[in-house]
C-alpha cells in the first residue's frame, strides 16, 4: 500500500516542539511581536518570541515560577508539596521525550 498522508520532514520534531501556524496566525503572531517589540536591534526571533508566552503561560496555570533550572514559588502560588509533584511529574516525562544522540 502506498504510504499517505503528510510526507515526513527530516527531523522536524527531533530537537523541540514542532507547531505548524496557518498564515492568518502567523501574520497575527508576526504583527504582535512587531507591536510588543517596536526596536529592532532588540526584537526576539518569534521563535523566542513564542518560547517565552508558552512558558509565561505554563507558569499562570501551574501557579510556578517555570524557569530553566526547575519551578520556583511564585508569591501566592501553588504550595510547596504540589510544586514538587509537579517537578517530579516534568523530569520523568522529559527522559521519555528526549532520544539519545548517535
Amino acid at each position: 500500500m502506498a504510504p499517505r498522508g503528510r510526507p515526513p520532514e527530516a527531523f522536524a520534531r527531533h530537537h523541540g516542539v514542532f507547531v505548524r501556524f496557518s498564515d492568518i496566525e502567523w501574520g497575527a503572531l508576526q504583527q504582535a511581536l512587531l507591536t510588543e517589540h517596536p526596536v529592532p536591534g532588540r526584537r526576539p526571533t518569534p521563535p523566542q518570541w513564542i518560547r517565552d508566552l508558552v512558558v509565561a503561560h505554563a507558569g499562570e496555570v501551574l501557579r510556578v515560577e517555570v524557569t530553566r533550572a526547575g519551578l520556583r514559588h511564585a508569591p501566592g502560588g501553588a504550595p510547596d508539596w504540589k510544586r514538587w509533584r509537579i517537578a517530579r511529574a516534568v523530569r520523568r516525562a522529559a527522559p521519555r521525550r528526549r532520544r539519545a544522540r548517535r
